[in-house]
């Protein structure tokens, strides 16, 4: 015969029941499976008074744990809009700039020495704009020669700005 035992549910679990539910089940499956994965603990007579609380308290904790709940989302969502917002003003400055020029040494046929790096078009940015971008936003492309290249800059998800970099030689 198999030995059971008794746990307390930590999560949801389908073939199981709810968080704080106390449930028996075989040793083996409760010693491998819940109790490593977090899914459950072993209910031991401490942890029992504590999860055997009258209901009329538990349901008042979970409409205080509820009202916190909502109070920390709606402050989330002002701090996402703030964010938004500042991306979008970002976007309206980064628009206004029509293209970004650097020299570069180059050699014959147009072929520049050096690379261009983030920390130029992010410098030649911050002068335009007075915003400090993150050299993750910016996306280039393989730039070998002089010329006129596209950069994408994303700064959200959905708000991306495209700007024209131009590769100049040093000496002209």
């Amino acid at each position: 015969m198999k030995k059971k035992t008794t746990v307390i549910l930590k999560k949801n679990f389908v073939n199981l029941g709810q968080i704080g539910n106390i449930v028996k089940v075989n040793s083996g499956y409760a010693l491998n499976y819940l109790v490593p994965n977090n899914i459950a603990e072993i209910a031991t007579a401490s942890k029992l008074r504590h999860y055997l609380v009258p209901n009329n308290i538990a349901e008042i904790a979970t409409a205080s744990k509820l009202r916190h709940y909502k109070m920390f989302l709606d402050i989330q969502k002002k701090k996402l809009d703030e964010i938004e917002n500042k991306m979008k003003i970002i976007q309206q400055k980064l628009k206004q700039i029509t293209k970004i020029s650097l020299k570069k040494k180059s050699g014959s046929n147009s072929q520049i020495f050096g690379s261009v790096s983030d920390k130029e078009i992010i410098s030649n940015i911050l002068y335009y704009t007075q915003e400090k971008l993150d050299k993750k936003n910016i996306y280039l492309p393989s730039i070998k020669k002089l010329g006129i290249y596209n950069i994408d800059i994303i700064l959200s998800g959905d708000i991306k700005v495209q700007l024209k970099l131009q590769i100049l030689p040093m000496y002209i």
